[in-house]
């Protein structure tokens, strides 16, 4: 069973930088890559039909049989709704990258920074080092 990637886009997919809040360079690698390596789970304040045109526009949309979206817009942070999800999740590998994401037990938080171009990268280099943490252990 794949860890679970919870994913925000505003700050993690699209950043700021030369001069402008924009789409990152690499994004359909990354995404290539995050549905290989994980059960992607979108945690943002998008909308369900956003994230699918979203998908759609960036010649992602095969992705969308993979399609989760997490339902946290009733809790005041996403870090409460995600404290209280792991309840549910029992004994999975649980990983969570955003712009604002703070530690959580349990849960491998990864903040993105939101300027910069090419944070995926470093993004993804954190998530392979802690994926093989898990598969040597």
């Amino acid at each position: 069973m794949k860890p679970i990637l919870f994913h925000d886009i505003d700050g993690v997919l699209f950043g700021e930088y030369d001069g402008a809040f924009q789409l990152r360079p690499g994004v359909n690698a990354w995404l290539e890559w995050a549905f290989e390596h994980f059960e992607v789970v979108w945690l943002t304040s998008w909308d369900q039909e956003k994230v699918k045109a979203f998908l759609t526009v960036t010649y992602n949309a095969h992705l969308l049989h993979q399609f989760q979206i997490a339902n946290w817009t009733n809790y005041a942070q996403k870090n409460v709704w995600l404290v209280e999800a792991m309840t549910r999740l029992g004994e999975r590998d649980v990983f969570w990258i955003d712009d604002e994401a703070v530690p959580l037990e349990d849960i491998e938080a990864i903040r993105v920074n939101p300027k910069g171009a090419h944070e995926l990268v470093a993004v993804q280099a954190q998530l392979d080092q802690l994926l093989g943490f898990l598969h040597d252990n």
